[in-house]
């Protein structure tokens, strides 16, 4: 007996609560509908159905049997399109957003060598510094730095890490004097990624000396652009705490000084996040192979290289964004 097809005309004639009319529906005689029940039947060792000249319904354990069944059809039905995924080509469009200090650091190179290499995808790419939800706004991949991640309804696949750092330009330590101590901070203008609309005091944690330290500035300046608040940085209008790509070829020219860069940095991750079916598509395995092989765990910034065939299991994240 073909066990799976069993299974889904039984489920056909649980739901249209009959014999003859699953046969119709399925497109086969009724006698042989009848045969893979009673087959099923047998091969549990129970009774699936009530049978009167009126209806066809489920007995208890038929009910559990549909549910069961269904689960397992459904299952079956994500792995053949999953398999359909793994042979398809690339194709169609992929919707892609990011930061916009991460777009501007060698990310369009890895987009230019993907698309390149897989001509049938055509890439839109939006920049923006704000929480993207993808499924809401219709995007496939989006790049997140974070921590961790909350997220529930994504599947996140690590890229790099990062670092936070703590700088100012040589005028405004001129101006102010050196912190010596994260603690000192609270005494300085300082200019803080805030999102819109927000106000009070930012906590920062920095680490220093002798270890992280949690910080509360009241900020002379708060941009929710880390671009915006490097150029503000650099014309000396207070310290920043910015992540390590933004801001170090301004660290390596002078035009910014790290500051505690004997101590150990905080990290963030850099992740690539797609809303989480059973399967991707085949564009969007392809760009997430991609980028992975392009950072291959270094810092975001200097990719190493175009598209990956290598695969990786996606890993889910936990915390804020």
């Amino acid at each position: 007996m073909d066990r799976l097809r069993a299974l889904a005309w039984y489920c056909k004639v649980v739901e249209l609560r009959g014999v003859s009319e699953a046969a119709r529906a399925l497109g086969v005689s009724k006698a042989v509908v009848s045969k893979y029940v009673a087959a099923l039947e047998e091969e549990l060792h129970a009774r699936l159905l009530h049978r009167t000249t009126r209806a066809v319904r489920p007995t208890a354990t038929g009910r559990a049997v549909y549910e069961r069944a269904r689960t397992v059809l459904e299952d079956m039905r994500s792995l053949e399109a999953a398999a359909r995924a793994e042979r398809a080509e690339p194709a169609g469009t992929l919707r892609v957003t990011a930061p916009v200090a991460f777009g501007l650091t060698g990310f369009g190179e890895l987009v230019a060598a993907f698309a390149r290499a897989h001509p049938a995808v055509r890439v839109e790419i939006a920049l923006t510094d704000r929480y993207v939800r993808l499924a809401d706004e219709g995007f496939d991949v989006a790049i997140r730095i974070a921590r961790r991640l909350d997220d529930e309804d994504v599947l996140a696949v690590r890229l790099a890490t990062t670092r936070m750092v703590v700088c100012a330009a040589p005028a405004y330590l001129a101006r102010a004097g050196h912190p010596r101590a994260p603690h000192d901070l609270a005494d300085h203008a300082c200019i803080a990624y805030a999102p819109a609309g927000t106000s009070g005091r930012v906590a920062w944690h920095v680490a220093g000396p002798s270890g992280d330290e949690r910080v509360w500035i009241e900020p002379v300046l708060r941009a929710d652009s880390s671009v915006l608040l490097r150029d503000a940085a650099r014309a000396g209008l207070g310290i920043a705490l910015l992540l390590s790509f933004v801001v170090e070829p301004d660290v390596r020219s002078g035009a910014l000084v790290e500051l505690f860069a004997g101590a150990g940095a905080e990290e963030r991750t850099v992740f690539a996040v797609y809303p989480t079916p059973l399967h991707a598509s085949a564009k969007v395995r392809a760009f997430v192979r991609a980028l992975q092989k392009g950072y291959q765990g270094g810092p975001p910034g200097r990719p190493s290289g175009p598209a990956s065939t290598a695969d990786d299991r996606p890993e889910l994240g936990t915390g804020d964004v």
